[in-house]
């Protein structure tokens, strides 16, 4: 009895480790604000097809917040032209694998819009924003891959067509995307 347990056990390990790489790899990101302080995480896995993107943060106004994938895996401030501090502004612009050079909406193809143009965050009166979302806009390899880039969300609500970042204000969170 205990050597057909032990086999089932077995069998069921074979099975689960099997299912794991069909998944595919996943990837996260820890939120951070301006001083540097955890507010959030970001998770991405595959499901079917597409990527499956869930984001949690807290201390943001209520309301819609415009939500990208950027270029660099940076979270760190940089200087513009005019000696003025952009906060996050080591995460470049847009993620765009499709060389598309506009903005677009989450429903836009790559080849027209930005690919790191994602659904925007909704927060609640409590400063609470979640968002869950699939999108065939990104993946977990290939050239359309979030894994070594990073994750902002914006001040104000995304208009999904202002060139270069949809009119959604100042960068308040960002974390940098890793496999696993």
């Amino acid at each position: 009895m205990k050597q057909g347990l032990t086999l089932t056990a077995l069998a069921l390990s074979a099975t689960l480790a099997s299912c794991t790489m069909l998944t595919g790899p996943k990837a996260s990101a820890t939120l951070l604000d301006p001083n540097d302080k955890a507010v959030g995480s970001a998770t991405f896995t595959r499901e079917g097809g597409s990527t499956r993107i869930k984001v949690s943060v807290t201390g943001l106004t209520p309301g819609q917040h415009g939500m990208h994938i950027h270029v660099n895996p940076s979270c760190s401030n940089t200087t513009d032209a005019s000696s003025n501090t952009v906060i996050f502004g080591g995460a470049g612009g847009h993620f765009d694998p499709g060389n598309a050079m506009k903005h677009g909406s989450p429903d836009t193809p790559n080849m027209t819009g930005h690919g790191g143009d994602i659904p925007m965050l909704t927060v609640n009166t409590d400063g609470v924003g979640t968002a869950d979302f699939l999108t065939t806009k990104v993946s977990l390899s290939g050239n359309e891959s979030v894994i070594g880039r990073s994750i902002v969300i914006h001040a104000a609500a995304d208009d999904y067509k202002t060139d270069p970042a949809g009119n959604s204000g100042a960068r308040l969170v960002c974390g940098v995307i890793n496999q696993g």
